[in-house]
C-alpha cells in the first residue's frame, strides 16, 4: 500500500509539474537577462530539489556502519540490490539537478528514459530501502519522509521530459538513444559509489593506506592519474560538456562528504578542514562560476589536497567507508580545480590573485587557529573530541617531523575567555602558516612550467594538424610532380611576397601590415627602415625563423610555409647576432654548415679557400671562433651562408659595428654574387652603403610598405635615399612631391 501511494505521489507531481510548465509561455527579463519562464521553472524545481536533499545528507543511514552482508538489517541478497539502487539513485538525483541547467542530449535522454525507472524502483523495494536507512520498516520517520519528497520532486522533473518525449512521438531511434544514455551515466556512475558499500560488500580487506604500503602508492597513482585521464577524455568536448563534467564531479564529492562525513561528529568533522572546504567551495565556484572562491581552491586546496594524498591522516584499510570517502575528497579537491584550468572554464591565474589567495588563506588559519583553541575546552564540546582544523592544534606534524616539538610546547599562549581557557600555540601555527605559503610559492613555479609545456603541446598539435592537412593539399596542387619541384615554377627567379602580415602573440597590432614585393635574380636589393619598422620582422619570416600569420612568402618558386626545407636549400641568412658555436673553429662550423646543406666534400674545400682568401681568414681559419673579433665572426658567418652557393643571400644589418676594410670585403662579396645570376636582399641603417650598392631599395616603416624604387631613379628626381629615408621615418603616410620632401628632410636633419 505505501508503495502505491508514493508511486501515486510521483505520477501526481510528474503531471502537476508538467501541466504547469506548459502554461508557461514566454519570457521574463531578470537584471537584464532574458529567460524563458518554463526553463526559470524548471531551474527553480532544481535547486529546490538540491535544498530539500541537502539536509537529508545530513542523516544517517543504518546501513553505512554495517560491515558485510551477513548480520545486517536485510538479507544479503536484499542488501546487495539496495545498495545498488542507492548507488543509481544518488546519481540520478544528482542528473536531475542539473538537467535544466545543461540541454545536453544524453543527459535529457537519461533523465526521460532512464531516471523515472530507478526513481520507481525505490517505491517498489520502499521496505529494504526504508529498513536499510532507519533499521526498520518506519515509513514515517522523518528521514523516509524527506526521502520520498526528494524522490517525488525528481520523478516530477524527469518524469516531465519522459511526457515530451511521447508527445514528440519520435520513437525510431529510441533504443540508439537510450543506448547512448546508458553510456552516458557509466561514465559518471563511478563518482556517485556510496563510500560504505565497498565494506558492506567485501567486509574489511586490504592494508592500511599510510606509509607508502602498496596501497597507499596505488591510491597515489590513482589520485595523479585521474586529472591526466579525464583532461584527455574531456579536452576536446564543447564548454558545456566540461562544465558540466566538472559540476557533476563537484555534486559528487559534495554529496560524498556530507552523507558520510559530516554528521559523524557534530564538532571534527564540520567543513572546516581545508579539504573539506574545498569540496563546498568548489561546487559553488562551478555553479555560480565565483572566481575568487575557484582560484582559493586552485591556489590553496590543491596543495592541501596534495600533501593529504601524501601524508593521509586515517589509519583505515581499504575498503573502509572512512578510507574510501577520504580518497574521494582529496582526489576531487586536488584535482577538480588543477581541470578547471587545463579544461579552460577558468583562466589561468596571475600574480594577483596569488597574493589574493594568501591573504585568504592567512585569514582561514587565524580562524582555524581560533576555533581550536577555543572549541576544544568549550562545554560545546561535550564529546571531548579533538578538533584539529588544519592540523595546527594536534600532534599530527610533530609524529612526522620531531624537530617542531619545541616550536610548539615551548611557546603556548593562554587566557581565560569566560568558561573557555583559550589555547593557541602562535609559533607552531605561524611556522605551519609560513611553511604552507612557501609551498605556495613552490606550486605557483610548478604550474608555470605546466602552463609552458602544455602551451608548446598545443603549438606542435596545429602545427601537426596543419601540415598533415597542407601536405595532402600540397600534393594535390603539385599535380603529380615531386614534392622537391616549386609550387609556382614561374617565381623560380625571384623572391615573391604576397599580402604578406605578422603579429605577435599577446598584441592585436600588426608588426607587419599586407606587404608586397618582388625581387628578382640579379639584384642587389635593399629594405631600409626605423628600427621598429619592421624590416627584422620580414626576414625572419622570409628565411622561415618564424611564422607567417597572413599572406604568402616564395622563394624560388618555393613557399616557404609550405615547402620550407626546399626553400631553405636556395638560401643563405646571416643574421644580426653571432649565431655561431664559439668552441668550434672556423673551419669546423663552416664545414659543419656546408654538411647540413649536402655540399660536396670538393666543392665544399674549394669554396672554404676562396672565401677564406677573400675575407683574410686563411690562418685564423683554424682557431677557435670564441678568440675572434666581431669582424671575423660576422665574416665567418657570411662565408657559412655562402658555402652552398644560395640563390637567394639574405642579410639582417650585415654591417653594424665592423671595421671599413671588413665592410668593403662584405659589399664587394654581395655585388659578385648577384653579378653571378643570384639575388642579394639586405637590410641596413647604413644609408650611404645601401644608396651606393643597391639597385632597388624598398623603404617600410610602421610595418607598411611605403616605397619600392631603383636608386637610380630617386637620383633623377634630384633626391637622395637619406632625404626619402627622413620623409618617411619622420611622416611614414604622408604623399609629397619631391620639393616637399627634400624640405622636410632638410628640416628633421637641422633637428637633428
Amino acid at each position: 500500500m505505501n508503495q502505491i501511494l508514493l508511486a501515486l505521489g510521483f505520477a501526481a507531481s510528474a503531471f502537476l509539474i508538467w501541466l504547469v510548465g506548459s502554461f508557461l509561455k514566454g519570457e521574463i527579463t531578470i537584471r537584464k537577462k532574458t529567460y524563458a519562464r518554463k526553463d526559470l521553472f524548471l531551474k527553480g524545481l532544481s535547486v529546490l530539489l538540491f535544498l530539500l536533499y541537502t539536509p537529508y545528507l545530513f542523516s544517517f543511514e543504518v546501513v553505512s556502519d554495517q560491515v558485510g552482508l551477513s548480520g545486517g538489517v536485510n538479507t544479503p541478497v536484499v542488501t546487495v540490490l539496495t545498495g545498488l539502487l542507492k548507488w543509481v539513485t544518488y546519481f540520478t538525483l544528482a542528473a536531475t539537478m542539473v538537467l535544466a541547467f545543461f540541454e545536453k542530449k544524453p543527459l535529457a535522454d537519461f533523465a526521460g528514459i532512464i531516471a523515472p525507472v530507478v526513481l520507481l524502483l525505490n517505491a517498489v523495494f520502499l521496505k529494504p530501502v526504508t529498513v536499510s536507512i532507519v533499521g526498520s520498516a518506519d515509513y514515517f520517520h522523518w528521514q523516509i519522509v524527506l526521502y520520498a519528497i526528494v524522490l517525488s520532486l525528481a520523478f516530477g522533473i524527469t518524469g516531465a521530459r519522459t511526457i515530451e518525449l511521447i508527445k514528440q512521438k519520435d520513437f525510431s531511434a529510441f533504443f540508439k538513444r537510450l543506448g547512448k544514455a546508458g553510456l552516458w551515466s557509466l561514465v559518471y556512475l563511478p563518482a556517485f559509489l556510496p563510500v560504505y558499500l565497498p565494506q558492506l560488500f567485501f567486509g574489511i580487506i586490504g592494508d592500511e593506506t599510510l606509509d607508502f604500503t602498496l596501497t597507499h602508492r596505488l591510491l597515489i597513482y590513482i589520485s595523479f592519474a585521474f586529472p591526466a585521464l579525464a583532461y584527455i577524455a574531456f579536452r576536446k568536448k564543447s564548454k558545456d560538456e566540461r562544465l558540466l563534467f566538472l559540476i557533476m564531479l563537484s555534486l559528487s564529492g559534495f554529496m560524498q562528504y556530507f552523507c558520510y562525513t559530516a554528521h559523524r561528529d557534530s564538532l571534527t568533522n564540520l567543513p572546516l578542514h581545508l579539504c573539506n572546504t574545498a569540496i563546498v567551495l568548489m561546487l559553488f565556484a562551478y555553479v555560480f562560476r565565483w572566481k575568487s572562491v575557484f582560484y582559493f581552491t586552485y591556489l590553496v586546496n590543491v596543495l592541501g589536497a596534495f600533501c593529504a594524498i601524501l601524508l593521509p591522516n586515517t589509519s583505515d584499510v581499504l575498503t573502509e567507508a572512512g578510507v574510501i570517502g577520504f580518497w574521494y575528497n582529496h582526489t576531487y579537491a586536488f584535482a577538480l580545480p588543477i581541470l578547471g584550468v587545463a579544461l579552460g572554464i577558468f583562466e589561468r591565474p596571475n600574480i594577483k590573485l596569488m597574493y589574493g589567495a594568501i591573504a585568504a588563506f592567512s585569514v582561514y588559519v587565524l580562524a582555524a587557529a581560533v576555533l581550536n583553541g577555543w572549541l576544544n575546552n568549550s562545554p560545546l564540546n561535550v564529546n571531548g573530541d579533538e578538533v584539529d582544523y588544519f592540523f595546527l592544534y594536534s600532534d599530527f606534524f610533530i609524529d612526522k617531523f620531531a624537530w617542531a616539538v619545541p616550536l610548539k610546547y615551548d611557546f603556548i599562549w593562554q587566557f581565560q575567555l569566560g568558561d573557555t581557557l583559550m589555547t593557541f600555540y602562535w609559533v607552531y601555527n605561524l611556522v605551519i602558516w609560513a611553511v604552507f605559503v612557501a609551498l605556495m610559492f613552490a606550486i605557483w613555479g610548478v604550474y608555470g612550467l605546466l602552463y609552458k609545456t602544455s602551451d608548446a603541446h598545443k603549438e606542435l598539435a596545429r602545427r601537426k594538424k596543419l601540415m598533415r592537412f597542407d601536405h595532402a593539399q600540397l600534393l594535390k596542387e603539385l599535380g603529380g610532380r615531386s614534392i622537391k619541384e616549386p609550387l609556382h615554377p614561374e617565381g623560380a627567379t625571384m623572391i615573391k611576397i604576397t599580402n604578406f602580415s605578422k603579429t605577435y602573440a599577446g598584441t592585436d597590432k600588426k608588426a607587419v601590415k599586407d606587404l608586397n614585393l618582388e625581387i628578382h635574380e640579379g639584384e642587389v636589393f635593399g629594405f631600409i627602415g626605423h628600427n621598429g619598422a619592421g624590416k627584422s620582422t620580414t626576414i625572419k619570416s622570409l628565411v622561415g625563423i618564424q611564422s607567417i600569420t597572413e599572406g604568402s612568402i616564395e622563394v624560388q618558386g618555393y613557399d616557404i610555409a609550405r615547402q620550407p626545407l626546399q626553400a631553405k636549400l636556395n638560401m643563405g641568412y646571416v643574421s644580426d647576432n653571432h649565431a655561431v658555436y664559439e668552441n668550434l673553429t672556423g673551419r669546423e662550423y663552416i664545414s659543419y654548415v656546408a654538411d647540413l646543406y649536402m655540399v660536396s666534400e670538393k666543392d665544399k674545400n674549394e669554396r672554404i679557400e676562396k672565401y677564406a682568401k677573400m675575407f683574410g681568414l686563411e690562418k685564423a681559419l683554424d682557431n677557435e671562433i670564441k678568440c675572434y673579433s666581431h669582424g671575423m665572426k660576422q665574416k665567418t658567418m657570411v662565408i657559412g651562408a655562402l658555402i652552398h652557393n644560395p640563390k637567394v643571400w639574405v642579410l639582417d644589418e650585415p654591417l653594424t659595428g665592423l671595421d671599413p676594410t671588413s665592410s668593403w670585403q662584405i659589399k664587394e662579396c654581395m655585388r659578385q654574387h648577384a653579378d653571378e645570376g643570384n639575388i642579394v636582399f639586405f637590410s641596413s641603417h647604413v644609408i650611404e652603403v645601401v644608396e651606393k650598392v643597391c639597385d632597388r631599395i624598398a623603404i617600410i616603416a610602421d610595418g607598411k610598405l611605403q616605397r619600392v624604387d631603383r636608386v637610380e631613379d630617386i637620383k633623377k628626381e634630384g633626391l637622395s635615399l637619406e632625404q626619402l629615408y627622413l620623409q618617411y621615418a619622420q611622416h611614414p603616410e604622408a604623399k609629397l612631391p619631391a620639393s616637399e620632401i627634400a624640405a622636410t628632410a632638410e628640416e628633421s636633419v637641422q633637428t637633428v
